[in-house]
């Protein structure tokens, strides 16, 4: 598997922190996450852009994906409100372009919400509508699309395996596929074999993180079973590690350094 931690939990530092920091780990890949101050992709001079293509590329990492943040700002394309759904295709369009720009083969993408008290099938079709839109844009910018889970306190839309596989049957492109959060996924109640079962080579990204994405270790969740079930279906894909728990911000090289010690502790990754 080709792991990378992604630079949420440095979001109170400097871009280059983290750079260093993966830099100096086992590691050579990372997922750069998209929030101001670091890196707002609706407010980032081409200077900065290009300044932080070299700075990535210098340090001879490369990026596995990007996370736009889209569970704080105003991103929603499955609302029933026409202009928020139709600013967040916008945003999804630039950090396509963001993504293409440098280099990065595939955006992770969660679907929003329709109104909780509305029908849920109603904004399944807004969802699909806005997927279809920037699947066709992604199909001419050679980007993929990661399409990931949400929990029943966040969505109404995409909450299993099943409605994962669901959607990206009907969205019909090869330009989406799916990927799967170790926290909600849990939370659904669901197992990696679920996931596999009903999505099949269709699933091509995890986000290995134990509950309330902390690092491996750090909570409860049967984290190297979890390994073991993964590796058993064959996956040989990319893994990041979506650490957004506010405990790491004061020191976020420490969590990237329990992170290779679980590795080095759990698997054979790192030989």
């Amino acid at each position: 598997m080709n792991f990378a931690p992604m630079s949420y939990h440095y979001i109170r530092y400097p871009i280059e922190k983290f750079l260093d920091k993966v830099e100096q780990s086992p590691f050579n890949s990372i997922d750069l996450y998209c929030s101001a101050p670091q890196f707002n992709i609706f407010n980032y001079p081409l200077q900065r852009l290009l300044r932080l293509d070299k700075e990535i590329r210098i340090r001879n990492l490369e990026i596995m994906a990007m996370t736009p943040e889209n569970c704080t700002y105003p991103v929603n394309f499955c609302t029933q409100d026409m202009l928020t759904r139709e600013s967040s295709i916008l945003y999804y369009q630039r950090a396509i372009d963001t993504a293409e720009f440098l280099g990065c083969p595939s955006v992770q993408i969660s679907t929003g919400f329709g109104y909780f008290n509305q029908s849920s099938e109603e904004a399944w079709k807004y969802c699909l509508e806005s997927m279809h839109i920037l699947a066709a844009y992604c199909e001419r910018k050679g980007v993929q699309l990661l399409l990931e889970e949400l929990k029943t306190t966040t969505t109404n839309v995409l909450i299993t395996s099943n409605d994962i596989a669901r959607m990206l049957k009907e969205i019909d492109s090869k330009a989406v596929v799916g990927m799967v959060d170790m926290d909600q996924m849990t939370y659904a109640n669901e197992t990696i074999d679920n996931w596999f079962d009903a999505l099949g080579d269709k699933l091509q990204h995890i986000h290995f993180n134990d509950r309330g994405h902390t690092v491996p270790g750090d909570s409860d969740f049967p984290m190297r079973e979890y390994y073991e079930a993964i590796k058993k279906r064959g996956y040989a894909g990319s893994v990041s590690f979506e650490i957004s728990d506010r405990r790491y911000y004061n020191d976020p090289d420490k969590a990237i350094d329990d992170i290779v010690a679980w590795l080095k502790n759990n698997t054979n990754e790192l030989l």
